[in-house]
């Protein structure tokens, strides 16, 4: 896109506005988090991503994280609920890291939910483990698409561009950053539309040695 607008601009197919300056810092901006994306992907999967390990209050961390997103999605209609425990044990984690794990399922929510949808996050804590789920009421994803959906760059929707339905690196990265911290992703879903999907992910309340 960059190098066929910039092409067109100096043959004077069409003249240099402002407008046209600004889509083309659009795809400046897209193209920089493409990179990011794919090089702290490259570092998480050869576990080579620096990590700010603490204990850490998921409980609190979602309620935080939930008031940073809700004015977005109140902007398209789509309602937060939230089911989280009062008290829980603590994770030995990168709180930096569990906020983007929790990003980036909830923006893949989004970008499945229609208006007036819901997405629901939940955490339940186990006998060794805590799980933090992300569901949506979306358009579901049909089961031939269930195993691809932490590949790189793949799109359950084929009509969705880099530009409207990102990169197709956001379930990879949420896969890569659940496996630095010792933990397991998982998705189901029954491919049925108002139905949607859940996201689960499963971190160890205590590391297993060699984490």
């Amino acid at each position: 896109v960059l190098k066929g607008n910039l092409t067109a601009l100096m043959d004077d197919v069409y003249p240099l506005t402002k407008a046209e300056v600004s889509r083309l810092y659009d795809q400046t901006h897209l193209l920089s988090r493409l990179v990011n994306d794919l090089h702290e992907l490259s570092q998480a999967e050869a576990r080579q991503l620096p990590l700010n390990w603490q204990d850490v209050d998921l409980a609190q961390l979602v309620l935080e994280q939930s008031a940073a997103f809700s004015p977005l999605l109140e902007e398209r209609g789509v309602q937060l609920k939230l089911d989280v425990p009062t008290t829980l044990k603590k994770i030995h984690a990168d709180p930096a890291r569990i906020a983007q794990i929790l990003g980036n399922l909830v923006m893949n929510a989004n970008a499945h939910t229609p208006v007036d949808g819901t997405i629901t996050v939940r955490v339940i804590s186990g006998t060794d483990v805590v799980m933090l789920s992300v569901a949506d009421t979306g358009e579901g994803i049909p089961a031939e698409h269930l195993s691809h959906v932490f590949d790189r760059f793949y799109r359950t929707d084929r009509s969705r561009t880099r530009s409207t339905g990102g990169a197709g690196l956001g379930l990879t990265i949420v896969r890569a950053l659940t496996e630095l911290h010792g933990g397991s992703v998982a998705v189901a879903s029954e491919g049925i539309p108002g139905r949607g999907s859940v996201f689960t992910v499963r971190l160890p309340l205590v590391q297993p040695h060699g984490i």
